[in-house]
């Protein structure tokens, strides 16, 4: 039954029946929310890649598949890996605004910035929680980018504690975030956050370290899924569940990879003096002298496991700007090559990055990463909408990360942030 049917047996019934006051109560009831009104739930699952969505059983997802508009294809910003994206993401601006350019990086001022969820690292851009509070709309954001400021403090009504957010495998922390989703949704209405955002680690870690196929990450994308069905559920239990909106995404995919780029040996064996920061599959090199760029870019430009791009001729997937956060030359590995820090490998084989060969087995270290340029076999992320304003069973071709804001602030019935990049997605959207 349509809802301009059942309104239409309302009125019939109400005129012949009920009193006044109940004919009002009734009618609200049938009518959908008006945008203003709405509640938007958004929830990011680090590293949900699709193939792991189709290898494995997922029916909170597929519910919101029948029920709502969905992509395996939500196209991340280059390097697809998690804080460049979440930013992008929470404020629907390019990296090239808000300068989180990658999750390591130089600044000349402020020095390392290493997967920082300080909002003071923003260069430009508002975060979505940002945007709610300032236009009135009471948020929550739970371990989310850009919930506190170092000098400003919580910029949502509701955070949670600054810290280390994923430990684990099966994270036993994306299960209390879960808890507190729900309490949060259980407040009475004049106390509830109408933006509730949340970061959940899903299954990035286990996906890494075990690969998309391991009975780790089944278990992963299983307590995931179960979070999705508890939130619907605790939503469905609300007088006014029909105001609400939910969004699951994530940050980028992930591909299986046979060997790590040995960039610190690399660079020595070449004789180029530069810092490389690497994390994902690139690697920022920030050269004691940029007068040799031109040199280290030739002698570089000869492997086939890696390409070599200058920040002043990015290719058109890169919108990275070109400021002095990009280093002098970006190193970026080609499939199923991938580069980290020699920091983050285990102590006894870091030896390897002065000694030993140009490129390594990655099972010393992962099965699985993620970084490569956006369209890229494996890069794609999921994107699923159900409730109020969402058209039902719609597949979407594809979904820009950059987008999400836009279409949460459209839903909300509020202005996008100040600037934004994106545009609202309104293949998802009831006509």
């Amino acid at each position: 039954m349509s809802v301009s049917s059942g309104v239409v047996r309302i009125r019939r019934f109400a005129s012949q029946q009920l009193p006044s006051r109940l004919i009002l109560l009734l009618w609200l009831a049938a009518v959908p929310a008006r945008a203003g009104e709405q509640s938007v739930v958004l929830l990011v699952f680090d590293g949900f890649a699709p193939e792991v969505v189709e290898r494995f059983e997922t029916p909170a997802l597929d519910r919101m598949r029948r029920e709502g508009a969905w992509s395996h294809h939500l196209v991340p910003a280059f390097p697809t890996i998690s804080l460049i994206n979440g930013v992008t993401l929470s404020t629907g601006c390019w990296p090239a605004r808000h300068g989180v350019v990658t999750n390591k990086f130089l600044d000349p001022d402020r020095g390392l910035y290493d997967h920082s969820p300080d909002a003071d690292w923003l260069l430009g851009c508002e975060h979505l929680h940002q945007v709610a509070e300032r236009q009135g709309v009471p948020a929550a954001a739970l371990a989310w980018y850009g919930a506190h400021s170092e000098t400003r403090g919580p910029l949502a009504r509701y955070v949670e504690p600054p810290g280390k957010v994923c430990n684990e495998l099966l994270e036993p922390g994306d299960r209390r975030r879960a808890d507190e989703v729900v309490r949060l949704l259980g407040l009475p209405a004049a106390e509830r956050p109408r933006l509730l955002l949340a970061y959940f680690c899903g299954p990035d870690g286990a996906e890494h370290f075990t690969g998309t196929a391991s009975e780790e990450t089944r278990l992963a994308v299983e307590q995931s899924d179960a979070i999705i069905g508890r939130v619907m559920e605790a939503i469905e239990a609300l007088p006014d569940a029909g105001r609400f909106s939910v969004i699951v995404t994530t940050d980028h995919g992930m591909r299986d990879v046979t060997h790590v780029v040995n960039i610190e040996r690399i660079l020595r064996r070449h004789g180029i003096d530069a810092e490389p920061v690497s994390t994902g599959t690139t690697s920022f090199l920030y050269l004691a002298d940029p007068t040799r760029v031109d040199a280290a870019f030739e002698r570089l430009s000869r492997y086939d496991e890696f390409e070599v791009l200058r920040p002043d001729a990015l290719p058109a997937y890169a919108r990275l700007g070109n400021g002095e956060r990009l280093g002098h030359l970006i190193v970026s590995a080609r499939p199923p090559y991938f580069i980290e820090d020699l920091s983050s490998w285990p102590g006894w084989l870091q030896w390897l990055g002065r000694w030993g060969p140009d490129f390594l087995w990655a099972r010393i270290s992962l099965k699985a990463s993620h970084g490569y340029p956006p369209d890229v076999e494996g890069m794609h992320g999921i994107f699923y909408a159900w409730g109020a304003g969402i058209a039902r069973g719609r597949e979407l071709d594809r979904v820009r990360n950059v987008d999400v804001h836009p279409t949460v602030t459209h839903l909300l019935g509020i202005e996008p942030g100040r600037p934004v990049d994106g545009v609202v997605e309104r293949g998802l959207l009831v006509p």
